[in-house]
């Protein structure tokens, strides 16, 4: 009998959607959210100390990230993006993954100028 889980493989897909500012909006995203089926993570982020003197009784100020599956960053996206409090994150790509693919672009353009200058 084989295992069906192997060491190799890895399953960490999730990535940061968008921040959320106030409670009206997180409690919509996560009314569409559960209504669709999508699972999602939110990641409370810590009042500052400036935040926590002028901040009102009462009021409807917080600060979190929502992160979720990157294979459903599309169906997600076009479910909540008429919600105004919400500031999305870069969700055209992987950015890491860019960054390298840049890089090694860069080292291969510059080892083909040192084999035209030899």
């Amino acid at each position: 009998m084989s295992s069906i889980l192997n060491e190799s493989q890895n399953f960490d897909n999730e990535v940061l959607f968008c921040n959320i500012f106030s409670q009206r909006d997180k409690k919509e995203l996560e009314r569409i959210f559960l209504k669709n089926r999508i699972s999602y993570y939110i990641d409370w982020q810590k009042q500052s100390l400036w935040q926590k003197l002028f901040s009102r009784k009462g009021s409807d100020r917080i600060n979190c990230f929502v992160k979720i599956n990157r294979s459903e960053v599309e169906k997600a996206y076009n479910l909540v993006k008429n919600i105004e409090g919400l500031k999305f994150k870069d969700i055209t790509g992987d950015t890491e993954r860019r960054a390298v693919t840049k890089r090694a672009l860069m080292d291969e353009a510059e080892d083909l100028d040192d084999d035209e200058k030899d």
